[in-house]
């Protein structure tokens, strides 16, 4: 992941309080309050190797659809797979609907917000998990410009748990 330059959790906050029109600013408290203390942010790039080492957020929703590995390549390669979970249906019928609307010329926001503990990896995606799997089905999420918060302790974070089962 290249390191662009640094911003403030205010700036990824109202970014994705704008993304989602979240009115109250206690939205997604759930994902938000557990972060580390001491997460810094950055706007970040990301490059091709980084790819390998993107993971869904760790949602029990997920687990079907990346056969329990959590990585946005996995989601990808299973989008189209028979499947009667209700969660791998829902998740998979909107990514659908995503890569149909940016086919059809349109444009979703691309500042996805991405937790790790270093610039290597494993990255976790807290906010744009669906958007990403479109935008790598599509071969245009290498170069985006995303949020990554960084700290020691994230591999401790709940919602990054499965980034680092394998580590």
């Amino acid at each position: 992941m290249k390191i662009i330059k640094n911003v403030t959790g205010d700036e990824v906050w109202n970014h994705w309080k704008a993304v989602e029109n979240f009115q109250s600013d206690d939205f997604r408290s759930d994902i938000r309050n557990p972060l580390p203390s001491d997460t810094e942010w950055y706007l970040a790039m990301i490059e091709p190797a980084d790819v390998q080492n993107l993971h869904i957020i760790s949602s029990g929703d997920w687990k079907e659809i990346s056969e329990g590995t959590f990585l946005v390549e996995k989601v990808v390669k299973n989008l189209d797979n028979n499947s009667t979970d209700e969660n791998t249906i829902r998740i998979s019928k909107d990514i659908k609907s995503k890569v149909d609307f940016l086919e059809s010329g349109e444009n979703l926001d691309t500042r996805l917000v991405l937790v790790s503990n270093n610039t290597e990896n494993p990255f976790t995606i807290i906010e744009g998990n669906r958007r990403s799997v479109a935008f790598l089905l599509l071969g245009q999420l290498v170069g985006k410009e995303v949020y990554l918060g960084m700290s020691n302790s994230m591999n401790s974070y709940v919602w990054a748990k499965h980034s680092y089962e394998k580590i």
